[in-house]
């Protein structure tokens, strides 16, 4: 229950920091503001799935994985464009949405963990946090890397995405072979998230637009 009740904080940490700091927010961090409301509202849906005996949240899971895409896409999209052409992001977001369609109707059960669709997506968006760092690196334009929000967004998705993509490709797998193996990474993986939500949190409380004019 405490391990359950320090993961929500975390996720609500972000949350009404956000709320808080919204007017200080530039365009590509709105993004990532209403990537974490909608996680925030797909984490209550899925518990409360869970409180009326719904053993299969999947569907859920398919859902939002369609969703961050689009948005932390969008994302990139605005941050990156000054070495990765903004139409490119775009068709790459439309191909990946399309191949979830496709894989969801003809390929796998909407009620089977979509391993493939979801490690392609972390690939991908490891691939731009990569690129935003190589950016900062080669562009040497912010004076101080610890005020700029956008270190510690892109920190978070880095280790998050990065330390989740094996525990995506193989989590079915895992789940044939152990019951209580498969236990042990989710909590690994909620571990990585709850890191996830505090980077974002800080990147969100460091918010200033003289600082980032994007």
């Amino acid at each position: 229950m405490k391990y359950i009740m320090i993961n929500w904080v975390s996720i609500l940490i972000p949350f009404f920091i956000g709320i808080y700091r919204f007017s200080h927010f530039n365009k590509a961090l709105r993004l990532v503001f209403y990537f974490v409301v909608f996680g925030t509202i797909t984490e209550i849906v899925t518990r409360i799935f869970i409180y009326l005996g719904v053993t299969n949240t999947m569907p859920v899971i398919l859902l939002y994985l369609m969703v961050v895409f689009f948005i932390l896409g969008l994302f990139y999209s605005l941050i990156l464009e000054d070495i990765l052409r903004k139409r490119l992001v775009i068709i790459l977001i439309i191909l990946f949405e399309l191949y979830c369609l496709v894989n969801t109707i003809f390929l796998q059960s909407i009620y089977e963990y979509p391993a493939l669709p979801q490690s392609i997506s972390k690939i991908i968006l490891v691939g731009f946090s990569i690129l935003f760092f190589y950016k900062v690196m080669t562009e040497a334009r912010i004076p101080n890397l610890w005020k700029e929000p956008l270190i510690y967004i892109n920190l978070a998705i880095l280790i998050y995405y990065a330390g989740n993509l094996f525990y995506s490709l193989l989590f079915n797998l895992i789940l044939d072979y152990s019951r209580e193996f498969s236990k042990i990474t989710v909590y690994y993986s909620d571990l990585l998230m709850t890191l996830f939500y505090v980077l974002i949190a800080i990147g969100f409380w460091k918010a200033d637009r003289k600082l980032d004019p994007i």
